[in-house]
């Protein structure tokens, strides 16, 4: 995983107004806790590259609009979910936001933009790299 932020505090803003995103964050005020907030995006992130990781190398760079809508959408999920109240708009988002980086991840939908794919042959290589064999039959053979 990781530190990649897909999104920023000022993109979930533009979705919902900063009394209801300090709301979600903040014990008391007016202003959002810019710590939870990076916690609810970090998370989004996290869970974006779990998908993604098997197909594309991360971080992703330049971010692709599409994945930065999809982190807000996880973003604010995750912040709602902190109350046990979740908008049936925010849960269907999530789910359709999850659908799709399922199938990115299955190779059956692709990021629009510059992501740089990941090779058959790297993700191949990746899955079968280990140390070498200590006891191989020639080795055994003097013994």
């Amino acid at each position: 995983m990781t530190d990649m932020a897909y999104c920023s505090e000022s993109d979930l803003l533009q979705m919902i107004p900063q009394a209801e995103l300090a709301e979600l964050t903040a014990e008391s005020g007016e202003i959002p806790d810019s710590q939870v907030v990076t916690e609810a995006i970090q998370r989004a992130g996290g869970e974006i590259d779990a998908y993604l990781g098997a197909r594309y190398r991360l971080p992703l760079s330049p971010v692709p609009d599409q994945v930065k809508g999809l982190a807000v959408d996880l973003a604010l999920y995750h912040l709602y979910a902190r109350h046990n109240v979740v908008p049936p708009v925010r849960r269907q988002r999530y789910e359709a936001a999850v659908t799709f980086l399922r199938q990115v991840a299955a190779g059956l939908a692709v990021l629009e933009g510059e992501g740089v794919l990941v090779s058959e042959r790297e993700r191949v290589a990746s899955e079968f790299v280990g140390a070498p064999r200590i006891f191989t039959r020639t080795s055994q053979r003097d013994w």
